[in-house]
């Protein structure tokens, strides 16, 4: 069984009866969300109900061990391992009996990041879909979580917040909050408040000025650039982000795998493909290909010493926008 989270969390309220719980994802605040909710549900004392062991160098012996030792005190004993991707052949013995008859009383919690196919191949293994929400669910969670503090928050300023935070749950919860307090109670939560109080990482700014470059709004690209440089972006580490970026819009434009194949190869998230998918639109491949050419022969003059890294900086981006 495959479940979105919310269906997840409302299928534990109704009696959702599975012992072993995939939650898999790029969302970290979902996927511990999930641990926290399935701890609170059904284990007590959990020095002695809860064990967590770490995927890479596990020893299946002791993970073993753990699943099947008797719960002390409370419904159930919990077992959870984080980013645990095994093969076909390390899931025998003991190990592959438990995940084809495991015990009521026993839970069994793995927190992946990536997919992981043959944990799923487990009739009992329950998937939890832990991938970043969409831009709806994500505005409906802030206003649910401000009428907490009595306070309202626009719609339009709730995008703005899943946007400056690229739809990252744990910084949407932290700025939801920060802006709910800075309101106060009974206030009402605007765009401005958000502009003036919600960082934008580099990674949303390369966004935001690839996206001005590719509708033409040429000053606007070029005030991200401005504010990046002027809170503390490194030249060298500017030109290395919108280089990395280009390449990666490349790739996806001309690219057929999926997104879940694009992600692996690029060693990136998959909502960062789907992002990228939507902004690649933008250009023609052409123009991307000569942009990442101009973006190489600046790297390539920059360590020939023919050009000082701000002046590259500068230079590759006119040359970008002059396509």
């Amino acid at each position: 069984m495959v479940l979105k989270f919310l269906d997840f969390k409302n299928g534990l309220e109704q009696g959702l009866k599975y012992s072993v719980f995939l939650m898999e994802g790029e969302d970290a605040y979902f996927r511990e969300k999930g641990l926290n909710l399935l701890k609170s549900k059904f284990i007590s004392e959990l020095t002695l109900n809860y064990t967590c062991f770490d995927g890479a160098g596990l020893n299946v012996k002791e993970l073993y061990s753990s699943l099947t030792a008797y719960p002390f005190m409370s419904k159930k004993r919990l077992t959870a391992v984080r980013e645990f991707y095994p093969d076909k052949n390390a899931l025998n013995g003991d190990l592959k009996d438990y995940l084809n008859n495991p015990p009521s009383d026993s839970l069994f919690v793995i927190l992946n990041e990536k997919p992981c196919e043959a944990l799923k191949k487990f009739d009992n293994v329950c998937v939890v879909d832990c991938k970043k929400a969409d831009v709806s669910l994500l505005v409906r969670w802030m206003r649910g979580e401000c009428a907490r503090y009595n306070v309202v928050i626009e719609g339009e300023a709730a995008q703005k917040v899943a946007e400056y935070c690229l739809s990252d749950m744990t910084r949407i919860e932290n700025e939801t909050n920060k802006l709910a307090c800075y309101v106060g109670s009974g206030g009402v939560i605007k765009v401005a408040d958000v502009d003036a109080l919600v960082s934008r990482d580099t990674e949303y700014k390369i966004y935001e000025m690839t996206d001005h470059i590719g509708k033409k709004k040429h000053d606007l690209a070029l005030s991200v650039v401005k504010e990046m440089l002027s809170k503390g972006e490194t030249p060298q580490r500017l030109l290395l982000s919108v280089y990395n970026y280009f390449r990666r819009l490349l790739h996806v434009a001309i690219s057929s795998a999926n997104d879940t194949e694009i992600a692996k190869m690029l060693d990136i998230k998959e909502f960062a493909v789907k992002k990228a998918k939507e902004q690649a639109k933008l250009f023609k491949v052409r123009s991307l290909k000569t942009a990442v050419d101009k973006l190489t022969d600046f790297d390539y003059k920059i360590k020939s010493g023919l050009v000082d890294m701000t002046e590259a900086l500068w230079l590759s981006i006119f040359s970008i926008m002059s396509e």
